[in-house]
C-alpha cells in the first residue's frame, strides 16, 4: 500500500519542481501521504495554455514518514529499474487539461485540473492504480485503494 502514493506521485502532475503529494486511503479504513520535492522539468504559459513535458519525479524520494512503508512502496514501483515517473507531456487550458503518465514502463492519459496563483500552478488528479498494473497491496487485512489523489505545485516559466 506503500506503493500506491507512488503513482499519486508519479501523476502529481510535476510540471516542474516544487512539492507533489499523493494520498493514498486504505481499506477497511485509515490513509496515508506520499511526498517529494524532487521534481525536475519545466511548465510553459503560452497565452492562457499551459504545457509541459518530461517531467520527472525520482521515486527515490518518496517519504511517507514511514520508511518500511517508503521500501515497500519503492519495490512495487520497482525503482531500481525506473527510477522516474515520467509526466511525458501535459496540456491545460482553463483550469482543466490532460497529461500523459509514465508509471514503470505504462502510459495512461490523466485528466487534471488546475488553478494559477501568481507564478505556481496548483495542479490536482487522480490515478488508478490498477490501470499500471499495481494491484493486491495489503498487509494484516488492510489493503490500500486503487484510486490515489494527488496535487502538485509547480512553478511556471
Amino acid at each position: 500500500m506503500r506503493f500506491l502514493l507512488i503513482l499519486a506521485l508519479a501523476f502529481s502532475s510535476n510540471l516542474f519542481a516544487k512539492s507533489m503529494t499523493a494520498k493514498v486511503a486504505l481499506n477497511p479504513m485509515g490513509s496515508f501521504e506520499v511526498k517529494t520535492k524532487r521534481i525536475r522539468g519545466t511548465v510553459a504559459k503560452k497565452g492562457d495554455t499551459l504545457k509541459a513535458a518530461n517531467i520527472e519525479i525520482a521515486v527515490k524520494s518518496f517519504d511517507t514518514d514511514n520508511e518500511t512503508r517508503d521500501e515497500h512502496l519503492k519495490d512495487k514501483l520497482e525503482f531500481k529499474k525506473y527510477p522516474n515517473i515520467v509526466v511525458e507531456k501535459a496540456v491545460g487550458k482553463g483550469g482543466k487539461g490532460q497529461a500523459i503518465i509514465k508509471v514503470r514502463s505504462i502510459s495512461k492519459k490523466v485528466p487534471f485540473s488546475y488553478s494559477e496563483k501568481g507564478n505556481e500552478v496548483e495542479v490536482n488528479f487522480s490515478i488508478s492504480l490498477k490501470e499500471y498494473g499495481i494491484t493486491g497491496i495489503n498487509y494484516m487485512g488492510v489493503g490500500v485503494q486503487d484510486q490515489v489523489k494527488i496535487s502538485a505545485s509547480l512553478p511556471v516559466k
